[in-house]
């Protein structure tokens, strides 16, 4: 009798064990390796400001598409997200005399908030040439942990896009104006047809923010 409980119990510890570790496809549900780290993830443009174009891809669809990915796979590490958006629209209030600085001002606000540690701030970019195309990423000039991030995330995307342009110190608001370590990261050219229709794609968005995420992992592993 004893036997058989003490084999019981040890069935009971194995399920729960597999039903803690484990989702549909035996996929980890959860390992908390990001928990207490608070990251903000800016979904560029917005409302009346479309951002890049071409035929009917906008790039604040498509950059918030990527960063909600971005939000989901982060809490999934067990880090605090916070959007600087979360539908199309941009910050600014109605009486703003300039829409685009009063709404930059507040995303720059939100991010510079005390418990912070990084942000993201997710865009899509476009050239006259459309046999341009790749990622690119920049980091705040002089923030070595930033160049680190760049570099941590930039490794990460070589699996995702077939070109990855050479990291750089960008003169950016959204990089000057803020405090906490952070990157502007051009997630691919609209201008370009190929990019255009991967960006388009559901699955290719995945890919590019579990690149992110994995980056940000890395990051602070070695920071540890």
């Amino acid at each position: 009798m004893k036997q058989k409980w003490k084999y019981g119990c040890i069935a009971l510890v194995m399920i729960a064990a597999m039903l803690i570790m484990t989702e549909a496809g035996g996929k980890k549900i959860q390992d908390d390796t990001l928990s207490g780290i608070m990251i903000v993830i800016d979904s560029g443009h917005g409302g009346k400001d479309n951002g890049a174009m071409a035929n009917e891809a906008n790039e604040d669809e498509i950059n918030l598409l990527i960063a909600k990915k971005v939000r989901k796979a982060l809490r999934e590490k067990g880090a605090g997200v916070v959007m600087t958006r979360t539908g199309d629209y941009d910050l600014a209030s109605e009486s703003a005399t300039s829409r685009k600085k009063e709404d930059m001002r507040k995303r720059v606000e939100m991010i510079n908030q005390n418990r912070i540690d990084l942000f993201i701030s997710i865009h899509l970019n476009a050239y006259p040439s459309a046999d341009v195309h790749g990622v690119q990423i920049f980091y705040q000039k002089g923030n070595t942990d930033g160049e680190l991030l760049a570099s941590y995330i930039a490794e990460e995307m070589v699996s995702v896009s077939d070109h990855v342009m050479h990291n750089k110190a960008g003169d950016y608001y959204i990089l000057n104006e803020t405090g906490p370590t952070g990157l502007l990261i051009e997630c691919g050219f609209l201008s370009n047809p190929q990019e255009q229709k991967l960006l388009q794609e559901e699955d290719y968005q995945l890919e590019l923010a579990q690149a992110i995420v994995s980056g940000i992992e890395a990051y602070f592993v070695a920071l540890q």
